[in-house]
């Protein structure tokens, strides 16, 4: 009798006892910061954590997990280079996905029920448009959260004299100014710049390409190959030119923003050196001998004109404007190509004028209006 109270007895503990899992939580979605060369995902949880962040199938393998002791914040930094970091390219959109499987463990030595395994994803965009895929799902949920890189912003300036001069608005034909490309980028080491396809034009059909698709200069005397001195910014020297006879001029460029590789320099183009009067005329306007006047023209302020009133001289000056478009910077491509990503135009208008002067200084010289 006895024998049989202790039986029922155990029977009715092992009903009235219930599984405890562990006293911790996460609190909120975890927080990923996409770096240059490294990705870091933190968690933040309900009680002081004591247990592993780790890689999926690497818990073992130094440098693919963290132990933390006590804190309420868990987290693990995962180069692009270690851990099996995957680097997927894309073709639409363009770019490169950087992506890993991250689990926390709150246990010590096991995985129980509130643990959680995240696919941590990083897209560093080519382009301006995203778009996400489903993942494969691990034997614990895997919650999918990705964070997008924002593009460089760029802007275009002519500065006085050289690239610390002062931004300009009106120049005399034959001044030497600066041409400066600049991108602005949050993060540090991640994308490059490379300015190419530049042509002119007058408004009225005439145009003439002076850096071609390569972003090597054709005419020395209109614009020299570009110097480089960041990753980026581009600029060059050059003189103040116009069309014979047009009173407009209007600089058209593209830029392509690729994505820079870990440990390796920017990629910039291979040019010889231009010789001149090699510009190529790509419009089918009037007659434009080159688009620019000749060269000892541009090295030299632009002589008077000389009207019918003897005491009355006209000086050729030149307004410089720079305008950027305030949006659709970037443009689609149907396809991709290896060294040509992310195309935007930039464009300033040069807008010519007369000053009317009632005298000149000796230097100009007084040459016949039908020389012009």
């Amino acid at each position: 009798m006895i024998l049989r109270l202790a039986l029922i007895s155990s029977a009715f503990l092992a009903i009235t006892v219930r599984a405890i899992p562990v006293d911790n939580s996460l609190v909120g979605e975890p927080e990923i910061e996409c770096g240059a060369t490294s990705i870091t995902v933190n968690f933040n949880t309900q009680n002081p954590f004591e247990g592993h962040v780790y890689v999926k199938g690497l818990f073992d393998q130094q440098g693919c997990r963290s132990d933390e002791h006590g804190r309420q914040v868990a987290g693990i930094e995962l180069q692009f280079d270690t851990c099996n970091v995957a680097r997927t390219r894309s073709l639409n959109p363009k770019g490169v996905f950087v992506s890993t499987t991250v689990v926390i463990s709150f246990h010590p030595q096991f995985v129980t029920k509130v643990d959680r395994a995240y696919r941590v994803q990083c897209f560093y965009m080519e382009a301006d448009k995203t778009v996400s895929a489903q993942l494969e799902v691990s034997e614990i949920t895997t919650q999918f959260q990705t964070q997008i890189v924002p593009m460089p912003v760029c802007k275009y300036e002519i500065l006085e004299g050289g690239p610390t001069g002062q931004p300009i608005q009106f120049a005399i034909i034959g001044q030497q100014v600066y041409h400066k490309w600049t991108c602005d980028s949050e993060t540090v080491d991640t994308f490059c710049a490379v300015v190419h396809s530049c042509t002119v034009d007058d408004g009225n059909g005439d145009t003439v390409q002076i850096l071609n698709e390569e972003g090597c200069a054709l005419d020395k005397f209109l614009l020299n190959n570009l110097e480089y001195p960041t990753d980026l910014m581009a600029g060059q020297e050059a003189h103040v030119y116009k069309y014979a006879d047009r009173s407009q001029l209007f600089y058209q460029c593209q830029i392509s923003i690729t994505i820079k590789e870990p440990h390796s320099e920017c990629a910039r183009p291979k040019c010889a050196e231009p010789s001149g009067f090699n510009a190529v005329k790509v419009g089918a306007g009037g007659a434009a001998a080159g688009g620019a006047p000749p060269a000892p023209a541009a090295a030299t302020p632009a002589p008077p004109l000389k009207l019918q009133h003897p005491q009355i001289l006209f000086l050729d000056v030149v307004l410089l404007l720079q305008h950027l478009p305030n949006s659709d910077f970037y443009v689609n491509a149907v396809q991709l190509q290896e060294n040509k990503f992310l195309m935007f135009v930039l464009n300033l208008v040069l807008s010519t004028f007369l000053t009317r002067h009632q005298s000149c200084h000796q230097k100009f010289v007084l040459v016949n209006q039908n020389d012009f």
